[in-house]
């Protein structure tokens, strides 16, 4: 049997372990988030780590194609209409480039800021400096649609989680860029 002593600090020694090991899993964790590092190929982040059941949803998730130092994909809210196609350049974990969003009746764009702003609640989308392209109905029954085009897009995907593959449509099927 442990005295006193000998089981405070078996305990003692046992969180620190856990401590330190919790420390190095997370740097390692936010070192293989930077984008720029990785093999090219499709990925996943998202802002929540991965649930056991995907109809939960995830926070926001940034789904996309990587080749070279180019990404390709969308960023959304799984299981809603919320989504910004984006594509650019790649340094570390920012995304820097354009961004396309649908403008639609289930889903429309009133009052588009003039000026930089956050997309989303979490603050890691940027978007500024906006054209709208006019879509025309296709048929009586379908209304009509704008494509809205940010000439500048910055996501900051730092502390997001990577998935081990990606559980959202791929992002050909999500954004057609025209």
């Amino acid at each position: 049997m442990l005295g006193k002593n000998k089981l405070l600090k078996f305990f003692s020694l046992i969180f620190i372990a856990i401590s330190i090991g919790a420390t190095l899993n997370s740097d390692s964790a936010n070192a293989k988030n930077e984008i720029a590092k990785l093999a090219d190929g499709n990925y996943q982040f998202c802002s929540q780590p991965e649930p056991r059941d995907w109809r939960s949803g995830a926070g926001v998730c940034f789904n996309f194609t990587k080749i070279g130092d180019r990404v390709d994909g969308y960023y959304a809210y799984p299981h809603t209409d919320d989504l910004i196609c984006l594509r650019g350049k790649i340094s570390s974990s920012i995304v820097s480039g354009e961004a396309l969003a649908l403008s639609w009746s289930g889903s429309e764009w009133i009052d588009i800021p003039k000026i930089e702003f956050k997309w989303d609640e979490e603050g890691h989308l940027n978007l500024n400096n906006h054209k709208v392209i006019r879509r025309p109905a296709i048929n009586k029954k379908d209304g009509s649609s704008n494509l809205i085009l940010f000439r500048q897009a910055r996501l900051d995907t730092g502390g997001f989680y990577r998935y081990l593959k990606p559980l959202m449509p791929s992002p050909s099927q999500m954004c057609q860029w025209g």
